[in-house]
């Protein structure tokens, strides 16, 4: 039941491991989709700063303003971890903690509006800012990597409840609850359902993010290793015959084929026997590669593709793979 169940999730789980080939390849991929979650926040927070900036300040009698001070540091954060992903590939230890510094600053700097505009702490809770959380969660998916959405989601979730928390305890004497949903709409008042209800909407859109990363990761993996076979596999029969069997369409079975007039060439090197006698094995595995690479040239000038090697017997076919109408 429950490998049915993931299964369902998660799509097929992979019956290998990946290659250190693929590995390394998605570790590349990673370090550089760090550097465009970099570039994104970057134009996140220049996009907050023009905003306030060019925004009525109805708060400009107030004493403290902590909004350009929240601002300051998140900018200076993330031109700090742009500059070291240019610099070096970030470690995960330092990743998880960069997505609860950007998850706090958030929240402080939503938690700073009631500061800011001299009001109840309820006022916040209201602050449309609360949507770029869910912006925030999204841009950790750039990585493919479904551990940073889940922790990004769950700071998110847990700083969200301490926001609602602190509302109910700031003033003992009025915890600002209400029932009456008009109420709660035009007033300072708080209704316990709607915080609830985002914080279960930021765990069900880490959720989904999550599930459709693990499915398109596996996916992913299993693309690059095909590829890396297929790129394989060319070193060893020709380019087309690799290329028209990735590209195919249908699964091609043993014994698809076929038929074409072609001219087919044996060659064979007079003597090899003997020749192999009086060669140390190195040297004779240099002679080939030395011939081969030879005959490769001409047959790629020509329009001819070696089908088989047998020793120093070469199959060439003319008219197969590749078309020549001579």
């Amino acid at each position: 039941m429950q490998n049915n169940l993931s299964r369902f999730l998660f799509g097929e789980r992979l019956p290998w491991l990946p290659p250190e080939r693929v590995r390394q390849t998605f570790a590349e991929q990673e370090s550089q989709s760090e550097i465009l979650v970099g570039w994104v926040q970057l134009v996140l927070v220049g996009f907050f700063i023009a905003i306030y900036s060019l925004s009525p300040k109805t708060s400009a009698g107030t004493a403290f303003q902590p909004v350009p001070w929240v601002l300051g540091v998140y900018l200076f954060v993330t031109l700090l971890r742009l500059w070291l992903s240019y610099r070096t590939v970030l470690p995960g230890w330092l990743l998880m903690a960069s997505i609860v510094i950007d998850m706090a600053l958030l929240m402080g700097l939503i938690w700073s509006f009631h500061i800011q505009y001299e009001q109840p702490p309820s006022f916040y809770l209201k602050a449309p800012t609360v949507l770029y959380v869910f912006i925030f969660i999204a841009v950790r998916a750039l990585r493919f990597s479904p551990r940073y959405v889940i922790v990004s989601g769950i700071v998110a979730a847990l700083g969200w409840l301490a926001l609602a928390g602190y509302v109910m305890v700031a003033e003992p004497g009025d915890p600002m609850i209400t029932r009456d949903y008009v109420e709660y709409m035009t007033s300072n008042h708080i209704l316990v359902g709607a915080e609830v209800d985002k914080i279960m909407s930021i765990l069900v859109v880490t959720g989904v993010l999550a599930v459709a990363l693990v499915r398109a990761r596996r996916t992913m993996i299993q693309a690059v290793t095909e590829t890396a076979a297929a790129r394989e596999l060319s070193r060893f029969v020709p380019t087309e015959i690799a290329a028209r069997i990735t590209r195919s369409d249908t699964r091609i079975a043993p014994g698809d084929g076929e038929v074409k007039e072609a001219t087919i060439l044996f060659t064979d090197i007079e003597g090899f026997s003997s020749v192999s006698e009086h060669l140390a094995p190195d040297a004779l595995a240099r002679m080939l590669n030395d011939y081969f690479a030879a005959i490769s040239a001409i047959l790629g000038r020509t329009g001819g593709v070696i089908n088989q090697f047998q020793g120093d017997a070469l199959l060439i076919t003319f008219n197969t793979v590749r078309p020549d109408p001579d």
